[in-house]
């Protein structure tokens, strides 16, 4: 789920406060290791 829930942010498709809270802080963390944002948007480098 929380690669799903990485992908819809990435895509825009859904926003960090449609995820469910309990998977929030792993989520979060996915993206941070993908390079992202909680908006989805890319980290500067």
């Amino acid at each position: 789920m929380v690669n799903i829930y990485c992908t819809l942010i990435i895509n825009k498709r859904r926003s960090f406060d449609d995820i469910r809270e309990d998977f929030k802080e792993k989520v979060k963390a996915r993206l941070k290791e993908l390079g992202y944002d909680q908006n989805g948007d890319k980290l500067e480098a």
